[in-house]
């Protein structure tokens, strides 16, 4: 399955210590299988545009009831410098019946350049 082959992206852990925003991993998605990552129930995807077009992110849930598979979930990031500020959006948190057998929640940009994602846990 391709989202078997998709890129791990590192979750950031965010606590009431806090964290410096510079420290936050974002890179860029990966444009074949794209991306995933761990899902506790507790995390966000952050999704910047830098592209003068908007782009799609779509969340393909695993979960099959009576033999009908959960629809997947569209986001549109509008594009850079639009004026809504819809270009830099978080998503989430995601419900554990969204991930596949591995734990893993499954992402596809529609456009990866000067896009970039990462993954942010609200630690308890």
């Amino acid at each position: 399955m391709a989202w078997a082959s998709a890129v791990a992206l590192t979750v950031n852990d965010i606590s009431r210590t806090g964290i410096s925003a510079d420290y936050l991993t974002m890179v860029a998605p990966t444009a074949t299988h794209g991306n995933k990552f761990l899902n506790s129930g507790h995390e966000f995807l952050r999704v910047l545009n830098g592209a003068g077009a908007p782009i799609t992110v779509t969340i393909t849930p695993s979960v099959v009831v009576d033999d009908l598979a959960l629809p997947t979930k569209t986001y549109t990031i509008a594009a850079t410098g639009d004026g809504t500020g819809l270009d830099d959006q978080l998503i989430g948190p995601f419900p554990k019946t969204w991930e596949y057998a591995d734990g893993y929640i499954w992402v596809i940009c529609s456009s990866i350049t000067t896009v970039t994602v990462g993954v942010f846990r609200v630690a308890s």
